[in-house]
């Protein structure tokens, strides 16, 4: 027997999709603004954002006591947060320890004469 209430209607690709037509990639969105988008109730519309900002997908900032604006990070800023949160996360220079490992592995691959796909 299917559990009672609402099918999902609205999924996070949906959300996504809605960042991805603007006009100005640059241009933020608020809750209200994705939820009339996607015809869904204000609710589901953050609730899903939040969704994706847990998966790193989307972030936001709050702009007044009650408003908030989310937007797709660009990928630069998303790498060059998570390496410097290794440092933070335990108290040393693990980024740069990351980025050094990186590097020596990429040296032994070519002196192996090998690829990293």
């Amino acid at each position: 027997m299917a559990k009672p209430g609402p099918s999902p209607r609205v999924t996070l690709e949906d959300v996504l999709e809605e960042f991805r037509l603007r006009e100005d990639p640059h241009e933020p969105l608020t809750a209200p603004e994705i939820a009339e988008a996607l015809s869904c109730s204000r609710t589901t519309a953050l609730n899903k954002l939040h969704e994706l900002a847990d998966q790193g997908m989307v972030v936001s900032k709050k702009v007044g006591s009650r408003s908030r604006v989310w937007w797709i990070p660009s990928s630069d800023s998303k790498e060059r947060d998570l390496l410097k949160g290794y440092g933070s996360w335990t108290g040393t220079d693990l980024s740069a320890a990351v980025e050094e490992t990186r590097e020596q592995l990429d040296e032994d691959l070519r002196e192996d004469e090998r690829v990293l796909s």
